[in-house]
């Protein structure tokens, strides 16, 4: 027997598809941008004469996946009621959410990298061999100083501004699970690394819980910047502190967890929402029920989770030891 709906409960299925369906077709636009953008500076950089046009590269190359990321958010944002403006409006805040929240998200990336990088390097007994993209190595300090710092900024602020700013902005006024959830899931999707996935996801949960106590795309563009320029760091010089590896993930962890501790002592767990501006958003909270609904049953969901799988495994993953007809 066929259950009849109301008016409201198809108008609110409706909003459901809409929402859903529009934040992923973003993203699914941003996968096309990424490797077009990716393209045109490797294309930029061949017809260069030689010298340092390595850092040129690399920085014209992050500019263009920034912007590649950038754009179609902003436009995304002009059809909601996000305010692009106010992303940027300054929030007095204690500074313990910048202190122990970047010692927070600093501190439970590297081990979960560390981790799972080992558990990644495991494939290799079954024949495969990943592909990361790895920054390149100056033949000074000062141009690996440079690249670092230029590389880390553009990549944390374009993150926090689409990830936090417009996605944790847009979805904390439906549900805190999607608000906290969402953005980590998007960006793993988006790292097209089976050693960085971990880590982006668990670390960007933890950005979007900052932004949700703060309200301030400062505090978590403080943290991710911290986080990407040690990573980077360690990219370049990983090698010559292996020994001392083990030791500095036993520190992280810690690290991670203390920090996690005292802000949630200090200023609890719960996230905090804005004051209702009308009769319309006290429409828009989603239950944990709903929001899995109009999750799963977007189609553009799914072609962003097919889209993240080929990344993965047709430029991520390869297997030379098998041999074609």
């Amino acid at each position: 027997m066929k259950k009849n709906i109301t008016f409201e409960e198809e108008k609110r299925k409706e909003f459901l598809y809409v929402l859903f369906n529009a934040l992923f077709v973003c993203t699914c636009i941003v996968f096309v941008l990424n490797f077009l953008s990716e393209a045109l500076a490797d294309t930029v950089y061949a017809k260069m004469s030689p010298g340092n046009n390595e850092l040129f590269h690399n920085i014209f190359r992050e500019l263009l996946l920034s912007a590649s990321l950038i754009v179609p958010f902003i436009i995304y944002s002009k059809r909601s009621d996000i305010s692009v403006k106010n992303i940027f409006v300054p929030k007095a805040k204690s500074p313990l959410f910048y202190i122990f929240g970047t010692l927070a998200t600093v501190g439970v990336s590297f081990p979960l990298f560390i981790l799972t990088k080992n558990l990644v390097s495991g494939l290799g007994k079954f024949g495969y061999v990943t592909h990361d993209y790895t920054p390149y190595v100056f033949d000074t300090v000062a141009l690996n100083v440079v690249s670092i710092i230029v590389l880390s900024v553009l990549s944390a602020a374009s993150n926090e501004i689409v990830l936090r700013g417009m996605i944790t902005e847009r979805f904390r006024r439906a549900n805190t699970g999607l608000a906290l959830l969402l953005p980590a899931l998007i960006a793993m999707g988006f790292s097209g690394s089976l050693i960085k996935m971990p880590y982006v996801f668990v670390s960007g949960v933890v950005l979007s819980w900052l932004y949700m106590k703060t309200a301030s795309v400062y505090v978590t563009f403080a943290a991710a910047l911290i986080r990407d320029i040690l990573m980077y760091v360690y990219f370049l010089y990983g090698e010559q502190i292996s020994t001392y590896v083990p030791y500095v993930c036993l520190v992280g962890a810690a690290v991670a967890v203390i920090s996690g501790v005292i802000l949630v002592l200090r200023y609890g767990l719960k996230t905090v929402y804005p004051a209702p501006r009308d009769d319309d958003d006290e429409y828009l909270r989603l239950s944990a029920k709903e929001s899995a609904s109009g999750l799963f049953t977007s189609f553009a969901f799914w072609i962003f989770v097919f889209g993240s799988f080929f990344t993965i495994w047709f430029f991520y993953l390869s297997n030379p030891t098998i041999v074609g007809p």
